[in-house]
């Protein structure tokens, strides 16, 4: 380990000396052989802090500044993959999830009915489920992509539509007509507005 550490500097130093001896002259030093570590995209278990996001192809660790940025990092370019890109902006599928939940908690099986339709009976579960609907409204761009996704009926998505733009234009009224309770409607229409937000009437 000395005599290799010992060569190491031995040839560093010479590098060094012929920069000094001849400044002229063009010479590339890989430093990365000294060191042992290669400029090179992690692959392996774990994922480095500075690098949390592990593609599922490929099992390559990027930055989180590369997600969403337009240009693919991971193989198969998951990482520009249109609704994770989507939920990245949406709230969390367990906050959503919760917050639904806890519409249901409160109003009973059925309540849903008045947002999302005449699928929206028995907990959401003609829908697939609150965690589906929790996915659903995370991952689709559009409410249109949403409607699709879930294969909500005509009426029923026009329907919800109206709601997200009573919402977007303040017109508390409409979410009372579907039955908020007034100590829900600030956190009721807080959730729809994130939605709008991020692109979902569009």
């Amino acid at each position: 380990m000395v005599q290799r550490f010992c060569t190491s500097v031995a040839a560093l130093s010479l590098a060094l000396s012929a920069c000094v001896i001849f400044p002229r002259a063009v010479m590339a030093i890989d430093l990365s052989r000294f060191y042992g570590h290669f400029n090179t995209k992690r692959t392996g278990d774990a994922c480095r802090p500075y690098e949390p996001f592990k593609c599922p192809g490929d099992g390559i660790c990027i930055s989180i500044q590369y997600l969403c940025d337009g240009a693919p990092d991971c193989q198969d370019g998951y990482d520009e993959d249109s609704r994770l890109c989507t939920a990245a902006k949406r709230p969390p599928v367990e906050e959503t999830a919760s917050f639904l939940q806890s519409l249901l908690a409160s109003h009973g099986p059925n309540y849903l009915e008045k947002l999302f339709g005449t699928k929206a009976r028995d907990t959401l579960k003609p829908l697939g489920g609150v965690n589906t609907v929790a996915i659903a409204l995370s991952e689709s761009q559009t409410i249109e992509d949403f409607g699709a996704a879930l294969h909500l009926m005509r009426s029923d998505l026009e329907h919800l539509r109206s709601v997200f733009m009573a919402v977007e234009n303040g017109d508390l009224g409409m979410l009372k007509s579907i039955g908020i309770k007034d100590s829900e409607l600030g956190d009721v229409k807080f959730f729809l507005e994130k939605l709008v937000k991020t692109g979902f009437l569009d």
